[in-house]
């Protein structure tokens, strides 16, 4: 019984998988400044080989450091999201005992 269920389900697992890989690949694109970084490096290379004229590299440049400013501005937001003034905020609370201080001790005794 569970093997044919297995069958049945493989085309839906195998679909699952390809749309979390497609996802993971968009992600990657979105969100890694290291992507940018490397198609700025390429873009650099191809304009030192003449393989693209100097006015397609000013486009494209700007074109991805447009892109790198927004990937870096949703990591500063993801940054102030995560460390807000409730969540960096340290309490310390100091007291001393009636007796005139001392360590507490299992049992009771000092």
């Amino acid at each position: 019984m569970f093997f044919i269920d297995d069958l049945l389900l493989a085309p839906v697992s195998g679909f699952k998988f390809i749309l979390t890989q497609i996802q993971k690949i968009a992600d990657k694109e979105l969100n890694d400044d290291q992507f940018i970084k490397e198609q700025l490096l390429e873009l650099q290379m191809r304009l030192e080989l003449d393989e693209i004229s100097d006015e397609e590299y000013r486009e494209r440049e700007a074109d991805l450091f447009a892109r790198l400013r927004v990937i870096k501005q949703r990591q500063m937001d993801m940054l102030q999201q995560v460390h807000t003034a409730e969540s960096s905020s340290i309490v310390i609370e100091a007291g001393g005992d009636d007796d005139g201080g001392g360590f507490w001790e299992p049992g009771g005794g000092r």
